[in-house]
């Protein structure tokens, strides 16, 4: 029989060592834990990052484009209306003249 109570044996070294060893298990676990979480609303936020730049840039270059179509509609119409056939016809090719006729008519 053991001379020793039960409480001591409880604090023995041998009975405190898997305690501590458990413990740094939580905590190693915890770490593991906090890092993936980390780690995934990197992920996340990079994805969606990427996604919404995508999609705006797409938005942004289709309104561009049909800004663009308005505004080159709006020169023609305003050349033939006022009878400047051959001023639409270039404006139509030439990128520098179509620019100076946009200032010009202010459109």
């Amino acid at each position: 029989m053991c001379n020793t109570t039960f409480s001591e044996q409880m604090n023995s070294p041998e009975e405190r060592e898997p305690a501590w060893r458990r413990r740094l298990a939580q905590l190693d676990y915890r770490s593991q834990i906090n890092s993936a979480r980390r780690e995934g609303y990197a992920e996340g936020y990079a994805e969606g990052y990427a996604e919404g730049y995508a999609v705006g840039y797409a938005e942004s270059y289709a309104e561009g484009i049909a800004e663009g179509e308005n505004r080159l509609a709006s020169l023609i119409a305003e050349l033939i209306s006022l009878e400047k056939t051959k001023d639409a016809e270039k404006a139509a090719t030439d990128k520098e003249y179509r620019n100076k006729l946009y200032v010009q008519y202010n459109i």
